[in-house]
């Protein structure tokens, strides 16, 4: 059997202590250029891996992190974790990935597993359950990102994006081009800490300073789905008396509501103005090209991880913070 190979062996080849190879491995104290590549070297001739379980029980970490997210089959979602991996892999941590559904439930198990697993810190985007319940599952001190549209810098660090900005650009741009009668097709009506209701409330206060009409009729709660845009914008779309335009709470309602507008036999925009929210890949391939707003998704996953980071190198006692990134409407097609 092979013996696996240790510091003191790259040490003993490269001429070093075993210490200045540490150092020169992790970057926190200064090895000349000279000595550093004479480790490289001893480490290349040698096949070294470091041992990231000892040393990881020697720091009491696991250089693993959780990222829970409400959908994997989401294009936003795999592009959010890819931004958090970037950044954490180049520090030297792994993800590990769960999926909630948006259901509290399935996000408190999932943050109690996490946390029995040992991972190091928790990102999650809420849908159902409160930052404070999160909060009271890990632990006061216990590194925590929190998703949010809305200031939770009480209970975690916090990243967010503003949403209401794209949103008010969105009924601006209808209302300048002479669309009045806009509906609104948002997601499940419980998820309180969610970007759907922060998203309607958007909606609805820029329609309201602009004077258009915000009608209850015109307002459907589905899944962030295709299937679920595509119910609700059937069933607004044969209403006697329908919007002209349609805003949704994602990308995903939206191509469904260019599906319901298809079999429907309604022009896009002609007859009905479809608007989504994230510029998904997809959004750039769908006929009519989707009008959406850009919810910057790789570079929300990067700023949650380096909060992440930085909690966890500074620990519970430095004061939380909040990172706001910005959206902006993308015109496309369909509006």
């Amino acid at each position: 059997m092979i013996r696996a190979r240790r510091i003191a062996d790259v040490a003993a080849v490269a001429g070093v202590s075993p210490t200045t190879v540490s150092h020169a491995l992790s970057g926190k104290r200064a090895v000349s250029e000279a000595t550093r590549e004479r480790i490289m070297r001893a480490i290349e001739e040698l096949d070294y891996r470091p041992n990231l379980v000892a040393s990881g029980l020697r720091k009491q970490r696991t250089h693993t992190i959780a990222l829970l997210v409400a959908d994997i089959a989401n294009p936003y979602y795999p592009a959010v974790a890819r931004g958090v991996h970037d950044v954490v892999n180049a520090d030297g941590y792994v993800i590990l990935i769960g999926n909630t559904d948006g259901d509290g439930d399935a996000e408190r198990s999932l943050a109690r597993e996490m946390l029995a697993r040992g991972v190091d810190g928790l990102i999650i985007q809420p849908m159902s359950s409160k930052p404070a319940e999160l909060r009271s599952i890990v632990g006061p001190s216990f590194p925590l990102v929190v998703v949010s549209e809305v200031d939770q810098t009480m209970y975690a660090d916090a990243v967010g994006t503003d949403d209401a900005v794209g949103i008010g650009a969105a009924v601006r741009h209808l209302a300048e081009a002479g669309i009045r009668d806009v509906g609104f097709i948002s997601g499940p009506e419980l998820q309180a800490p969610g970007p759907g209701p922060v998203r309607l409330a958007a909606f609805q206060a820029a329609s309201s300073a602009l004077g258009l009409p915000v009608r209850d009729d015109w307002i459907v709660h589905t899944t962030f789905t295709r299937d679920g845009g595509f119910s609700a914008g059937a069933a607004l779309l044969a209403l006697d008396e329908r919007p002209r335009a349609l805003l949704c709470a994602n990308d995903l309602i939206a191509i469904g509501v260019l599906d319901a507008a298809r079999a429907a036999r309604l022009r896009v925009p002609e007859d009905l103005a479809v608007v989504g929210f994230d510029d998904i890949e997809t959004a750039d391939l769908v006929s009519p090209r989707l009008t959406t707003v850009m919810n910057p998704a790789a570079d929300l996953g990067a700023a949650c991880a380096r909060a992440l980071l930085r909690r966890i190198e500074l620990g519970p006692d430095a004061p939380y913070e909040r990172t706001t990134l910005h959206t902006r409407l993308v015109l496309r097609a369909s509006a």
